[in-house]
């Protein structure tokens, strides 16, 4: 302990006289550390850090889909489940402690009061629901067996959030009422406050009362189950298979017939989106660490040649030479201890910068910080990078001939070192590094501006979204004199109303029949989206009618229909599709007949990178709409005169989400824009790393050449020549470097394929145009010492020794 305490004194009193070079270094292990810190920080609270309920690691979701729809994209995964599944499901299994189920995504609903109409996002669960997820309320208790039934009480569970905004905290909240929708309910009880199940937290929570005993039922459920002790996923999807099969015998329609079942960590529901993303990442900023340790490691083997003669002598005086190795660790050490501790720094304002380059839709359940995870994660990687950059220089500069060394003088011993070759080497593996990390943001931002320019099938620009929720009949009346109000103000070009949005991530489809085909095969699925519309709606997002009629006030409720012209072409290729006929949910209930009046633009209502919806539009109103404003200017402008209309006609009904649909579909591509964001910054990091690295080398080579220069220059060389040397030495470690890359790359970039939209990974002009930036760069940072060089005086240099 003496002797390490020694060492540890003779390293800060080293780095101290050298102030300059751990400034270097500390900052470049810092930018590194303070890197691969942040994104861990952001990948660990997207998936790794536990959900904020009890049974999380035990949750799984058990969802369901039709091999048809996603074998023709029409459904990408699994989802929705029908209520004689879940029932099936939650009473034959063998895998599951107990099931819960839920319905939609969390309905915007009207809570109203005494303290006025508030909207609210209210979602509806079978009984068991917080049993599964291992969560207790605060105050009261959570649904019965009883509640869960038809016409069973109506009570609600809240949100400890809406329990202190709206009733104050009052701990004799259980008993009282709430009215939802203009129905009362009881509340039984509240929520812990940390308790979130959704990004977009709901704040009331009902009994789903389904009647989970008939013996077919609507496809609206997600289902949940908690794992026995001991079984595992494998085990729970191969029961949900033999399950999936029985049922098909047991309800041979035609939608269980084709269905399979997918079971899966209930974790994958939040980070699915951008899991790929934080892996790749990930990736990239152990990149940047790699380079950076490559660049410390020559400068320490260029630190280290200088300071021979004293290791010399150390060794000359009884030191051994794992002391000597022990003693440069510990100065590397020190040095990464130091990096580490500002790239912690670093790292607590960069985790900032990366959610504010993601909205709120995308924010994760829990945000725990520079915790003690992640401080863990930055003392491994900083020891990690001790032992890369600091090892190799340690054994190097211990394992020099000691005779020869003190022999020599003070130049000639740094000659001797030999590690000009081995600095080179690192050199082209940080352009190497460096080539893999640009090819790789060359992708990513080539796709993102690809994936930014997609059309959408409808104008973004000026339209404001804000959602309504209404219930009761002959709504119709209210939404008519509502946009008749909104149109008639100046700075309204065209409103209407909309069942979903686009970009919204909501909606709902129907099997149909076509008019005059032959009866389809069993299981042969034949799908559309269904949306409800108003006869402004595609006026006011920008959405062209192609052939047809748009709506008209005697089509309110009326059996006409506008199609997509995607659903144009698929199920009528050829054929002009006006006039025709098609049947919705003939294979369950009797045939609703709707004739085509009209064809408009695809929408991708998906985002971006999804096909165009198979929609059709029917004029009518449900309980969850959409209100689309076309403004001539700023529409948020018009929120203000949009909730005074809305308090004018209803003082009970209040106003939803309100946003454009600009920064909706900005938000469509925000993992693409993180991803490419990040991974330039990463990129033009590992490049100036890079870069600075070979300017070093090239450097000591002409420091350590001058004489050799003087000579040649003496002999005839003209500058020139000298130029063309020096010029050439860092041109074969740029090309060296710069073929690896691209052969690294062409390995590595397949791993970001998925992230790629409209773009190859093996994209020749990319890979092109790296390779030109990389040479195109070391070449200035091989001039600027090449210059230096050739200014060297003849006279001076032959007297240089």
């Amino acid at each position: 302990m003496g002797t390490l305490l020694q060492d540890l004194r003779f390293g800060l009193r080293q780095l101290g006289r050298n102030p300059g070079f751990a400034l270097i270094a500390i900052l470049t292990l810092a930018l590194a550390i303070g890197a691969n810190t942040a994104i861990f920080t952001v990948a660990n609270d997207f998936l790794f850090r536990p959900l904020p309920f009890s049974n999380s690691d035990r949750v799984v979701m058990v969802k369901c889909a039709q091999r048809r729809l996603a074998q023709s994209g029409q459904a990408t995964e699994g989802g929705w489940a029908d209520q004689p599944s879940f029932k099936y499901w939650r009473d034959h299994n063998q895998v599951f402690q107990a099931m819960a189920a839920w319905a939609g995504e969390g309905e915007q609903s009207n809570l109203t009061g005494p303290e006025g109409p508030e909207r609210v996002r209210a979602k509806q669960v079978t009984e068991g629901f917080f049993r599964v997820l291992g969560v207790t309320p605060i105050l009261g208790r959570t649904f019965s067996a009883a509640e869960d039934q038809p016409g069973g009480n109506r009570v609600a569970v809240i949100s400890h959030a809406l329990w202190q905004t709206r009733f104050g905290s009052d701990r004799d909240i259980p008993g009282k009422k709430l009215f939802l929708n203009g129905e009362s309910y009881e509340v039984i009880g509240v929520l812990p406050t940390n308790f979130r199940f959704s990004t977009a937290p709901e704040d009331v929570w009902v009994p789903l009362q389904a009647n989970l005993a008939v013996g077919a039922g609507g496809y609206y459920l997600h289902a949940l189950g908690l794992l026995k002790p001991g079984v595992g996923l494998p085990q729970a999807q191969a029961d949900m298979e033999t399950l999936a099969a029985q049922l098909a015998k047991i309800f041979p329609q035609e939608w269980n017939s084709d269905q399979y079942v997918t079971v899966e960590s209930l974790r994958y529901r939040y980070d699915k989106e951008l899991r790929p993303s934080l892996l790749v990442l990930l990736g990239f900023a152990g990149l940047v660490l790699l380079i950076a340790c490559a660049n410390l490691a020559n400068l320490l083997l260029a630190r280290a040649a200088g300071r021979q003669q004293e290791i010399a002598i150390r060794r000359a005086l009884g030191a051994g030479r794992w002391r000597i190795v022990r003693q440069m660790l510990i100065e590397s050490g020190l040095l990464g201890l130091a990096g580490g501790a500002v790239g912690v720094l670093f790292a607590t304002y960069g985790v900032e910068v990366l959610y504010v380059l993601l909205p709120s839709a995308w924010s994760p359940l829990t945000r725990g910080g520079i915790d003690a995870p992640v401080l863990l994660f930055s003392l491994a990687v900083s020891l990690l990078t001790v032992l890369l950059f600091g090892m190799a220089p340690a054994l190097r500069a211990s394992g020099f001939d000691l005779n020869e060394t003190l022999k020599q003088g003070p130049r000639e011993a740094r000659s001797a070192a030999g590690a000009q070759s081995y600095r080179g080497v690192l050199v082209a593996g940080e352009v190497a590094l460096a080539a893999i990390l640009l090819t790789g943001a060359g992708l990513l931002a080539k796709s993102f501006v690809r994936i930014s320019t997609v059309a959408l099938g409808f104008q973004p620009e000026s339209v404001l979204a804000v959602a309504l929720h209404r219930t009761g009949q002959h709504m119709e009346h209210f939404y008519d004199p509502l946009l008749q109000r909104i149109s008639a103000l100046p700075q309204v070009r065209a409103a209407g109303i909309i069942n979903f949005a686009p970009l919204t991530g909501g909606g709902w489809g129907q099997d149909i029949t076509i008019g005059g085909r032959p009866p389809r095969a069993r299981g042969d699925l034949i799908w559309a989206a269904h949306r409800q519309a108003t006869p402004g709606y595609f006026r006011a997002m920008g959405i062209p009618l192609l052939r047809g009629r748009a709506f008209e006030e005697s089509d309110w409720w009326s059996d006409n229909a506008i199609i997509s012209e995607a659903m144009a072409k698929q199920y009528w290729p050829g054929e002009d599709p006006i006039g025709k006929h098609f049947g919705v949910n003939c294979a369950d209930s009797p045939c609703l007949w709707r004739t085509v009046v009209g064809v408009v633009g695809d929408v991708k209502e998906l985002g971006p990178a999804a096909e165009p919806a198979i929609a059709m539009y029917f004029m009518e109103i449900g309980k969850e709409m959409t209100l689309a404003v076309r403004a001539t200017e700023d529409p948020t402008r018009l929120v203000a005169d949009i909730r005074q209309i809305v308090h004018s006609l209803d003082p009970n009904q209040p106003i939803g989400d309100v946003r454009t649909m600009q920064s909706m579909a900005a938000e469509s591509v925000a993992p693409q824009r993180l991803t490419m964001l990040v991974s330039m910054l990463f990129a033009a990091l590992a490049l100036v790393l890079a870069m600075v690295g070979l300017y070093g080398v090239i450097s000591y080579s002409v420091a350590q050449r001058t004489h050799e220069f003087g000579v040649r220059m003496a002999l005839g060389a003209e500058r020139s020549d000298i130029l063309k040397l020096v010029v050439g030495q860092g041109s074969r470690l740029i090309l060296m470097g710069v073929g690896m890359g691209i052969l690294g790359a062409l390995a590595l970039t397949r791993f970001v394929s998925s992230l790629l939209y409209g773009v190859k990974p093996t994209d020749p002009l990319t890979f092109l145009g790296v390779t030109l930036l990389l040479i195109a760069v070391a070449l200035l940072a091989s001039y600027i010492p090449a210059r230096r060089a050739t200014k060297v005086d003849p006279l001076v240099a032959l007297r240089y020794e």
